[in-house]
Formats: C-alpha cells, structure tokens, sequence
C-alpha cells in the first residue's frame, strides 16, 4: 500500500495533541470526526455520542451479529398475554463505583427522559408506555400514572398502550438505559466528566479531552484500551492511517478520491448497514411550506449521480432501507425525466417567471466527510435544471445539531442509522411527536398508519401499512430520500474485526488485536 509523506503533520499533531503512541501500551487508535455534543444518554442523539455512550454503557436489551435482540442486561422477560405488559428480570450487575444496578435505575432514567422539562428528542422512543406521551406533553403531572415501576430491586414492570411488536428492542437503544440519580444529584451538568461518571459498560471514560481525543480503559483488563482521536479532516485521517497511527478509520475519514484506489488496492473494507441518507425541508418556512416547491427540488434530481461519485452507494426514493425488516422492495423511478420541464412551467405559473425573484433558501449541512460534496452536487443540479441558486453553509457538528432546533434552515442534509433493526425505528421519525422530526411536517393519516402497522403481528401486514406511510410520506415530499449507504472502513493489520454492527456502531469488546490471540 502506498504511503504518503505525511510525517510532519503527523510529528505535529502528536505534539499539539499530547498522544502517547508507546507501542507497549495495549490502545486501539481510532478516528471519530467530531466531538460528541454530549454523553448524557437521556439528551444524545447523534452516531457521534453514541459511540461512546454505547460501550461504556448498556440497556436491558442488545442487538446481536445477527440482528436479533438478545438479554443484556435484563435477565429475562415475560409478556402476558394480552401483549401489554412486560415483566423483566435484572441481572446481578454493578457499576463502576461498586454499587448495584437495581429496577429503580431504570424508572429515574425514563421519568427523566419523560420530564418535558428534560425537553429530550427521544422521549418519544417511550410513548408506547402507557401515559408516557401526556406526561411529556404535561397533559398529566404524576409520573406514577406512567406504566412503568419497580415491583423490587430486580422487577420491572412495563404497561403498553397495546401490542408493540419491537418494543423489546427498543429497549437496546441509549435513551432507555439507566441512571444514577445521585450522581447527577451531585455533580448537575458535570456528571458526564470523567472524573464523575458513573457507568456501566464494557468500557469506562478514563480521559476527555475537548477537541483533542477521548481515552475509554476496559472492565475486562484484557481488552485493551481505545483513543478515540477527532479529526475532521479526511485527508490527514488517511495519512495517519497509513502511518500506523490510526488502526480504524470510518467511512468519514476516507477521502472521496481516495475510495477508487482503496477499493483496488483490496484495502477498503465493506458492510451492510441500516442507514439512509435524505434532504429535508422546513415545511414551516417559505417557500417549502407548498407541497408542490418540495416536490420539484426533489423529483429533478437525477439520483444516480451520487453512484458516480460517492461509489458504495445505492440511490432510492424510499424511506427505510429495503434490507430492514419488514420492509422489502424493489426501487423503482429513480428520476423523472419530465420533472425539469413541469417544474419550471410551474415556477412560472406562481410568479417566478424571473428566478431572481424566488426566495434566497439555505442549505445546512455538518462540516465533516463528504456532506460539503453532496451539498454542491445538489447546489449544482437546482441552478441548472431550476434556476435557482441555493446557498449552502456547513457547521461543525455540534453547532449543526443546535441550529436544527434553534433557528431551523429552509433545507438541510440529514442521515438516519437505525437505533434498532426494525422498519418503525425509521417511519416513526416523521411523525407529528417524534422530537427527532426537524422538517416540522404533521401527517395524521401517516401516524395512524404507523401506529397500526406498529401494532400488527403479522408481518405482510404490517408491511404493507408501512408502505402506504411511506407513499404518504414520498408524495408529501418532507424529505428528499437520497441514497443508502453501506459502512466503509479501514482496518490495520493489528486486528481482525473492526466491530461494526449493522446500525454503523463499533463494538469495542468485539475488536481483539493480533498480538493478543492466544
């Protein structure tokens, strides 16, 4: 493999970033792009944060190899059979500190990620529990009307609104796990520091320095250590890869350019995933608040563009990945050719003879990988099929996610990987409550679909009231499907398996280095 002469900034970056690489340290060297907005698993809601929250942490349920949910932390579970109540059994486990994980843990965590105080984007993953939803919109102020509580120490008992056919494996996803009420009790908003959390996990945050690297030391005292290194930039991403400093790079530290030569060279490395890609829209902002503007930005793009250039993708118009349960679908109309022609008589028709005239509209999109690209490809295709320029701006990740819920752009450049290996996880999104729902579009005929298809145990079914949300969903336009794309990474020679599930994590237990096989 080519090596690139790259020494000096590698000589400089160990200098400024204080990395020990003393090849007696058992550490695993890895990129992540951005640092994490926050490790508070109640408040996370992106890949970033997830990372890490996901091995120094854990849930009752996990998603195994094969996607299937496995116990965890939960010993067992019993539903009755009414499909509304769930009963579970918690293992004998301890945090870090010693003390034992108990049933209330789990009770403090979600009252908290109920609160609305908490104002929590992912309360409502829990609003298939029975009153979950009044008590986050404050409809009720007593959590214990909330169908969830501690029968003792080791029982948790669960009240459905009805039948949830993923329900358990939800219960796999970081919003849901734990808490030490008492440690947040203490430290406030610094419980998350190193010095002061507590976790759970195979793994335990040792060392967090801002914008620099984060450092996680193993329970197990087998297993070695892993840096996690942040580094936006792709090209000096690959540099250090090459050089050794770096045992796994993911697929937003590969430069686009580069990918060609890596996948000849037999370097680059492949594997499913459950995520897609999309544009969305403020359908609360003019000009994206007529369904008709939406419908042209998205249908004159010609989709197989982003094959082309971004090489191990697929381009769709579908919303979840047609490889995750229930849903499976051939694609179909990428583009339509006429698209250009009717959306311009269109333009024209509601005054905008002179594109000058339509309104300036701003694409936002996280400064990292390749989104700046994907952005000018689209920049690009709506000058010349439509006219119109749109300006685009790129934020570091952190502040991207902030404007998203802050001071909402007319469009920006969004991805989704699958939090649980179930079709909900991705239709449930959009709908009216979800606080992960940024375009502001309300659908009820769409939420009664996914309610319904939510609670269907027959699996053609359920299939099918998906895929009518999804054409309510494709023909309402509060999103533009791009592509889906499969996990790319690089992995030295120092290890066999770089961990990566099919919702884009990398399991830290699973990675083993060469040197360390018996």
């Amino acid at each position: 493999m080519k090596i690139k002469k790259a020494f000096l900034f590698l000589f400089l970056f160990c200098i400024l970033f204080n990395l020990s690489y003393s090849e007696d340290l058992p550490t695993i060297r890895i990129n992540i792009s951005n640092e994490p907005p926050t490790l508070d698993w109640n408040l996370a809601t992106d890949s970033t944060s997830f990372q890490i929250i996901n091995n120094i942490m854990g849930g009752l349920t996990r998603i195994n190899n094969e996607n299937k949910i496995e116990a965890n932390l939960a010993k067992s579970w019993e539903i009755d059979q009414s499909g509304k109540k769930i009963t579970i059994k918690i293992k004998k486990v301890y945090w870090n500190d010693g003390e034992e994980l108990i049933a209330q843990h789990f009770v403090d965590s979600w009252e908290r990620l109920l609160n609305p105080e908490t104002a929590a984007d992912y309360a409502y993953f829990l609003y298939d529990i029975k009153n979950a939803k009044e008590y986050n919109l404050g409809k009720i102020s007593d959590f214990n009307l909330v169908g969830v509580k501690a029968l003792d120490s080791k029982t948790l008992e669960i009240i459905l609104t009805g039948r949830k056919s993923y329900f358990v494996s939800l219960l796999s996803f970081m919003s849901t796990f734990p808490i030490r009420k008492d440690v947040i009790k203490k430290y406030n908003e610094k419980w998350i520091e190193a010095e002061n959390i507590v976790t759970l996990g195979n793994y335990s945050l040792a060392r967090w320095e801002n914008h620099n690297f984060i450092l996680l030391e193993p329970r197990n005292i087998s297993k070695p250590k892993i840096m996690l290194i942040m580094n936006n930039n792709p090209t000096s991403t690959l540099a250090m890869f090459e050089n050794g400093k770096l045992d796994i790079v993911d697929g937003s530290g590969i430069p686009l350019l580069e990918i060609p030569y890596l996948k000849k060279a037999g370097v680059l490395k492949t594997m499913p995933s459950f995520r897609n890609n999309y544009i969305g829209f403020n359908v609360n902002k003019p000009p994206f608040d007529d369904k008709m503007t939406r419908m042209i930005f998205a249908r004159v793009i010609n989709k197989r563009i982003f094959t082309q250039i971004l090489h191990t993708v697929r381009p769709t118009n579908f919303w979840p990945p047609n490889t995750i349960p229930p849903i499976y679908r051939d694609n179909h109309y990428l583009w339509y050719e006429d698209s250009i022609q009717i959306g311009n008589m269109y333009l024209d028709s509601i005054g905008y003879e002179n594109r000058k005239t339509f309104p300036n509209v701003k694409l936002l999109y996280p400064e990292s990988g390749n989104n700046r690209i994907i952005a000018e490809i689209l920049q690009n295709i709506w000058y010349e099929t439509l006219g119109i320029m749109v300006e685009i701006e790129g934020l570091e990740w952190k502040i991207y996610l902030s404007s998203l819920d802050n001071d909402r752009p007319h469009m920006f450049r969004g991805s989704w990987i699958a939090d649980y290996p179930h079709a909900h996880n991705f239709m449930n999104l959009f709908t009216c409550n979800s606080g992960n729902n940024e375009t502001g579009w309300c659908n009820e005929e769409y939420d009664k679909l996914i309610k319904f298809a939510s609670e269907n145990y027959n699996t053609e079914e359920s299939q099918n009231l998906y895929e009518q949300a999804d054409e309510i969903l494709f023909m309402e336009h509060p999103i533009i499907p791009l592509f889906y794309s499969d996990q790319i990474y690089l992995q030295s020679e120092r290890i066999d398996n770089a961990g990566f599930t099919s919702m884009g994590i990398i399991d830290f237990n699973k990675i083993i280095l060469k040197e360390s096989k018996n």
